[in-house]
């Protein structure tokens, strides 16, 4: 019973027609046909894709809510609209 696989076996032809690229993953690493290294490299290579890493993520906020935020901006795009324009006549070197 050989419980490591040989890595210098060779490689069988791939006989698989898949949709999409994960299901073509799947498909190998499925086939008790295909040589191990290669199921490996496949289950390996799907992973990310069928068990996606769970995150936290957490919106911590004390101010105002985005609708005052708004009309904050609002307000001093509106000020600044009044405000003096300086005008330059030449460049300083």
């Amino acid at each position: 019973m050989r419980l490591l696989p040989d890595l210098n076996e060779p490689e069988a032809p791939l006989p698989i027609d898949a949709e999409s690229s994960l299901e073509f993953l799947q498909a190998v690493y499925s086939d008790p046909g295909q040589p191990m290294q290669r199921r490996m490299r496949a289950a390996i290579a799907a992973l990310p894709f069928e068990h996606p890493k769970l995150a936290v993520t957490a919106n911590i906020d004390g101010g105002p809510g985005f609708a005052a935020r708004l009309e904050a901006a609002i307000s001093k795009t509106a000020e600044m609209r009044g405000a003096r324009v300086i005008e330059v006549s030449e460049q300083r070197r």
